[in-house]
């Protein structure tokens, strides 16, 4: 008799059995769990290492990725069930490269003139077409790399593809077919296996057993960690002078209060309940409807999008955000808004993915005829940290701040100078953040021009601004952040700007005869050519009463908003281009003003003010633009919680400011990618 497990038990059985009597006797031998992972170490080595190579293209960083990959699965290697060791261990590579994805940047993928390669007899031939397989896999999006290498490569269904990459199983049919599509243009024939790797079975196992140590002492050290915060929180509560710092509330007092406090701060304004909790229902909510457009709904030049009201948008959720931080303030005699302690309270608005929030100290009191002399713009850090830097002195007064962009961990602002100045000038200048909250500012101006600055946007290398003696009357320009550049002119008679990492995008109006205007999308990728004009990505026409006044661009999406001219003059909607895939989409939304787009991702955020009610009151929303993101075939949208507040996405990070009167809250999460729906 065979056991399961592989090991044979013969001649076995209990009582005083008749000699014709068959029995069938189960005996259990237990686990050998360090000589089975030494086993499927040996055995699937080799078959993991080419599914990360194919999916970073780099040999070393497969292996690390692969060893990574090994100490997952042996820290859980009692709980996986014999015979899906395989299937689960690359579910874990494919989800620690996606956790990459979503931290970073496309892959760079290296030619056979990188990767070593052990000399052979004549086999240039599959050299060559596994240098193909790799360039080709390279010049694909990051979601049809994943599927083509998961589909084909691996050999995977439809389905089990859409399960290990959170996606419906219509958008992996799209990128399968778009991804070979692409494909058969780059390569001239099919591709070669990459030659596999052998792996030390013994060394992965100590490696493993060593990264479990370190994980169960870290895990040690964390809660004795929190134990002794707790004790300095009880010993500690409240804020702690210190000399030449001020008054300072420790790690401690902060956990204290936020487990017993009821939100109210003695002498610290009114007293109000707090701000709106997020809603967490017991089951992942349902889509926000959707459906076809109808004749009469204007989709632009979008095919087929399906159609969203805003008014449907269901509560924003914590299966949406993990929220990290929250930051009460009020406003102060001057009417500023403070923290406790009498800080600037930050704006959305210069949200990072980095984890910092970039915000200018009162700027919503500046106009043209103010002093600012105190003028600062300030940088804070996620985990409470905070920098500043003066704007600049030009004839005896500091220039008041007109406009703010950032990327990645850059930060590039216009300014104004105060009236009386001759001749009055505008300033462009730009700073790094750090994630300790500090900053490095270049002090001299980028640009100085006597137009005024309007619309701002900036890559990690180039800063945009549009330019003109009036708003409707500008022309768009470009120049480098390292202040060595000359301003280049890119367009005229821009609307909107946006920009990512490496790429901006503007919305250009042609206004034509007949009461029918025409707006094109232009994208400019490669900003330090001789070829400036930009790409043509998209052209629609409109009533010249309408425009685009808000636009915003990720890897994933583009998506822009046609506005009425003039408050309350009609309907606007925000139309979102799928870069990826085929979910394009139409939200329709009430009456009022889009602010602060913003795209991450699948992600979109914007703000928007109802001019036409009586109190105009704010409301924003996070859009779950594509299918994966919504975890659904379409579109998902929610609404930030309460009564008037501004938000903004970047990268894995959200924030919002709630207003209720006198009180404000910021509000720090962290995006949940892709919603976990059945």
């Amino acid at each position: 008799m065979e056991h399961e497990s592989g090991a044979t038990v013969s001649n076995l059985w209990t009582g005083m059995p008749s000699d014709d009597e068959a029995h069938d006797v189960r005996v259990d031998v237990p686990r050998n769990r360090d000589a089975e992972f030494t086993a499927f170490v040996r055995d699937s080595g080799a078959y993991l290492h080419r599914t990360a190579y194919l999916l970073c293209g780099d040999p070393h960083r497969a292996e690390e990725l692969v060893q990574s990959t090994f100490e997952r699965v042996y820290r859980t290697w009692a709980k996986v069930r014999p015979g899906t060791q395989r299937a689960y261990a690359r579910r874990i590579l494919v989800n620690l490269k996606i956790d990459s994805w979503r931290h970073g940047r496309r892959e760079s993928f290296p030619g056979d003139d990188k990767i070593p390669v052990t000399p052979a007899s004549d086999h240039a031939g599959r050299i060559v077409l596994r240098d193909e397989l790799v360039r080709g896999l390279a010049q694909l999006s990051t979601t049809q790399r994943r599927v083509v290498v998961l589909r084909h490569l691996l050999d995977l269904p439809e389905a089990e593809v859409a399960r290990e990459l959170g996606l419906a199983v219509g958008t992996v049919k799209a990128a399968n077919s778009r991804g070979l599509a692409r494909l058969r243009d780059l390569l001239r024939a099919g591709a070669e296996a990459i030659e596999p790797v052998t792996f030390d079975e013994r060394a992965v196992l100590d490696q493993s057993r060593a990264a479990l140590r370190r994980r169960r002492a870290a895990q040690a050290v964390g809660a004795a960690c929190v134990a002794l915060l707790l004790t300095l929180g009880v010993l500690t509560r409240g804020p702690v002078p210190l000399p030449g710092v001020g008054p300072v509330v420790l790690p401690g007092g902060e956990l204290i209060a936020r487990l017993f406090d009821d939100g109210r701060t003695d002498g610290f304004g009114p007293a109000p309940a707090g701000n709106t909790p997020v809603d967490c229902p017991e089951e992942v909510p349902a889509p926000t409807p959707t459906h076809t457009a109808g004749p009469s709904e204007d989709v632009g030049p979008l095919i087929d999008p399906a159609v969203v009201d805003a008014a449907d948008a269901r509560p924003l959720t914590c299966y949406d955000v993990d929220i990290e931080a929250i930051t009460s303030g009020s406003l102060n005699d001057a009417g500023l808004l403070v923290t406790e302690y009498g800080d600037p309270l930050p704006e959305p608005r210069g949200l990072s993915r980095t984890g910092t929030i970039s915000y200018f100290s009162s700027a919503e009191l500046y106009d043209d005829n103010d002093e600012t002399a105190d003028a600062r713009i300030w940088t804070d850090n996620w985990a409470g940290g905070s920098g500043a830097s003066s704007l600049t002195w030009y004839q005896g007064s500091r220039a008041f701040p007109t406009g703010l962009a950032v990327t990645g961990s850059r930060v590039v602002w216009s300014e104004y100078a105060a009236a009386g100045t001759s001749p009055r000038s505008s300033f462009l200048r730009t700073l790094s953040s750090h994630s300790d909250g500090g900053t490095t500012t270049m002090v001299d101006p980028l640009v100085t021009t006597q137009e005024r600055m309007w619309l701002l946007a900036t890559t990690r290398d180039h800063a945009l601004w549009t330019a003109g003696v009036t708003y409707d009357d500008t022309r768009l320009f470009a120049t480098t952040l390292d202040g060595d550049g000359t301003p280049t002119e890119l367009a005229p008679g821009v609307t909107a700007l946006a920009a990512d990492d490496d790429e901006a995008v503007a919305a250009v109006l042609t206004p034509g005869a007949g009461g029918v205007s025409t707006t094109a999308i232009l994208l400019f990728d490669y900003l330090t050519g001789a070829d400036l004009t930009g790409t043509l990505l998209l052209e629609f026409d409109h009533n010249t009463s309408a425009e685009v006044t808000a636009i915003a661009v990720s890897d994933d999406v583009i998506a822009w908003t046609v506005m009425p001219v003039g408050a309350g003059s009609g309907t606007a909607a925000l139309y979102v281009f799928d870069r990826v895939g085929d979910s394009d989409s139409v939200v329709q939304l009430a009456d009022g003003v889009v602010e602060d787009l913003r795209a991450s991702g699948g992600l979109v955020s914007w703000t928007s003010t109802d001019t036409g009610a009586e109190n105009p009151a704010n409301s924003s929303y996070l859009y779950r633009a594509t299918p994966s993101a919504s975890g659904f075939d379409g579109p998902d949208l929610a609404r930030f919680p309460g009564g008037s507040v501004t938000a903004s996405v970047a990268g894995a990070r959200t924030a919002w400011l709630e207003n209720a009167d006198a009180r404000q809250w910021l509000v720090k999460g962290a995006v949940i990618p892709t919603l976990e729906r059945d």
